[in-house]
Protein backbone atom coordinates (compact mmCIF):
# COMPACT_ATOMS: atom_id res chain seq x y z
CA UNK A 1 0.00 0.00 0.00
CA UNK A 2 1.41 3.42 -0.92
CA UNK A 3 2.37 5.84 1.81
CA UNK A 4 0.52 9.08 2.46
CA UNK A 5 3.31 11.08 0.82
CA UNK A 6 3.10 9.01 -2.36
CA UNK A 7 -0.69 9.39 -2.46
CA UNK A 8 -0.38 13.17 -2.11
CA UNK A 9 2.24 13.30 -4.86
CA UNK A 10 0.05 11.21 -7.20
CA UNK A 11 -2.99 13.33 -6.36
CA UNK A 12 -1.08 16.49 -7.29
CA UNK A 13 0.25 14.89 -10.47
CA UNK A 14 -3.16 13.65 -11.63
CA UNK A 15 -4.85 16.93 -10.67
CA UNK A 16 -2.30 19.00 -12.55
CA UNK A 17 -2.66 16.90 -15.70
CA UNK A 18 -6.44 17.08 -15.46
CA UNK A 19 -6.34 20.88 -15.06
CA UNK A 20 -4.23 21.14 -18.20
CA UNK A 21 -6.59 18.84 -20.09
CA UNK A 22 -9.64 20.80 -18.93
CA UNK A 23 -8.11 24.04 -20.18
CA UNK A 24 -7.10 22.52 -23.51
CA UNK A 25 -10.53 20.93 -24.12
CA UNK A 26 -12.26 24.20 -23.26
CA UNK A 27 -10.12 26.00 -25.84
CA UNK A 28 -10.45 23.27 -28.49
CA UNK A 29 -14.21 23.02 -28.12
CA UNK A 30 -14.41 26.78 -28.69
CA UNK A 31 -17.09 26.97 -26.05
CA UNK A 32 -15.38 30.11 -24.78
CA UNK A 33 -16.25 31.95 -27.99
CA UNK A 34 -19.98 31.25 -27.99
CA UNK A 35 -20.85 32.94 -24.72
CA UNK A 36 -22.77 36.19 -24.68
CA UNK A 37 -20.61 39.21 -23.90
CA UNK A 38 -20.70 39.89 -20.15
CA UNK A 39 -18.52 39.43 -17.10
CA UNK A 40 -19.02 35.68 -17.34
CA UNK A 41 -17.78 35.86 -20.95
CA UNK A 42 -14.62 37.57 -19.70
CA UNK A 43 -14.13 34.85 -17.08
CA UNK A 44 -14.95 32.04 -19.47
CA UNK A 45 -12.55 33.35 -22.10
CA UNK A 46 -9.46 33.66 -19.89
CA UNK A 47 -10.06 30.86 -17.38
CA UNK A 48 -8.93 27.97 -19.64
CA UNK A 49 -5.58 29.71 -20.14
CA UNK A 50 -5.20 30.17 -16.39
CA UNK A 51 -6.09 26.52 -15.80
CA UNK A 52 -3.36 25.44 -18.21
CA UNK A 53 -0.82 27.76 -16.59
CA UNK A 54 -1.73 26.74 -13.04
CA UNK A 55 -1.76 23.07 -14.02
CA UNK A 56 1.76 23.39 -15.41
CA UNK A 57 2.80 25.27 -12.27
CA UNK A 58 1.34 22.56 -10.00
CA UNK A 59 3.03 19.84 -12.05
CA UNK A 60 6.37 21.68 -11.97
CA UNK A 61 6.15 22.21 -8.21
CA UNK A 62 5.64 18.47 -7.75
CA UNK A 63 8.76 17.79 -9.82
CA UNK A 64 10.81 20.15 -7.59
CA UNK A 65 12.04 22.32 -10.45
CA UNK A 66 14.44 25.08 -9.45
CA UNK A 67 12.54 27.65 -11.52
CA UNK A 68 9.40 27.12 -9.44
CA UNK A 69 11.36 27.12 -6.20
CA UNK A 70 13.01 30.38 -7.13
CA UNK A 71 10.08 32.34 -8.60
CA UNK A 72 7.06 30.87 -6.80
CA UNK A 73 8.24 30.62 -3.19
CA UNK A 74 4.75 30.12 -1.82
CA UNK A 75 4.75 26.64 -3.37
CA UNK A 76 7.74 25.67 -1.25
CA UNK A 77 5.72 25.89 1.98
CA UNK A 78 2.91 23.64 3.15
CA UNK A 79 0.66 26.63 3.81
CA UNK A 80 1.20 28.12 0.36
CA UNK A 81 0.76 24.82 -1.41
CA UNK A 82 -2.40 24.06 0.57
CA UNK A 83 -4.01 27.41 -0.20
CA UNK A 84 -2.98 27.11 -3.86
CA UNK A 85 -4.64 23.68 -4.13
CA UNK A 86 -7.85 24.98 -2.56
CA UNK A 87 -7.84 27.94 -4.96
CA UNK A 88 -7.38 25.57 -7.92
CA UNK A 89 -10.24 23.44 -6.62
CA UNK A 90 -12.57 26.42 -6.78
CA UNK A 91 -11.42 27.24 -10.32
CA UNK A 92 -11.95 23.66 -11.52
CA UNK A 93 -15.43 23.48 -10.04
CA UNK A 94 -16.39 26.88 -11.48
CA UNK A 95 -15.04 26.16 -14.95
CA UNK A 96 -16.71 22.80 -15.36
CA UNK A 97 -19.95 23.82 -13.67
CA UNK A 98 -20.54 25.89 -16.81
CA UNK A 99 -19.75 22.96 -19.10
CA UNK A 100 -21.71 19.84 -19.91
CA UNK A 101 -19.56 17.51 -17.80
CA UNK A 102 -19.69 19.21 -14.43
CA UNK A 103 -19.23 15.96 -12.46
CA UNK A 104 -15.59 15.85 -13.63
CA UNK A 105 -15.06 19.33 -12.22
CA UNK A 106 -16.44 18.30 -8.86
CA UNK A 107 -14.23 15.20 -8.75
CA UNK A 108 -11.08 17.14 -9.64
CA UNK A 109 -12.12 19.93 -7.29
CA UNK A 110 -12.62 17.44 -4.47
CA UNK A 111 -9.18 15.92 -5.09
CA UNK A 112 -7.53 19.33 -5.06
CA UNK A 113 -9.51 20.46 -2.01
CA UNK A 114 -8.64 17.34 -0.01
CA UNK A 115 -4.98 17.63 -0.94
CA UNK A 116 -4.96 21.30 0.01
CA UNK A 117 -6.72 20.55 3.27
CA UNK A 118 -4.13 17.88 4.05
CA UNK A 119 -1.32 20.39 3.47
CA UNK A 120 -3.03 22.92 5.74
CA UNK A 121 -3.57 20.36 8.50
CA UNK A 122 0.07 19.35 8.28
CA UNK A 123 1.13 22.98 8.44
CA UNK A 124 -0.94 23.89 11.50
CA UNK A 125 -1.11 20.61 13.44
CA UNK A 126 2.03 18.73 12.46
CA UNK A 127 4.74 17.76 14.89
CA UNK A 128 7.83 19.86 14.13
CA UNK A 129 10.21 16.89 13.78
CA UNK A 130 7.81 14.86 11.63
CA UNK A 131 6.89 17.97 9.68
CA UNK A 132 10.52 18.53 8.70
CA UNK A 133 10.80 15.02 7.24
CA UNK A 134 7.43 15.29 5.45
CA UNK A 135 8.37 18.69 4.07
CA UNK A 136 11.65 17.34 2.78
CA UNK A 137 9.83 14.55 0.93
CA UNK A 138 6.93 16.66 -0.34
CA UNK A 139 8.57 19.91 -1.24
Amino acid sequence: MPSTIEMIKWSNLISSIMLILIGVTQIISLSILFKSFSFSFFMSFFLPFFLIFFGILLFASGQKLEFVDKNFRFLSTLLGRGLFNIYLASLAVYQLANAASDIIGFIIGAMLFCTGLFYLIMHFCGNKEELASYKKQLI
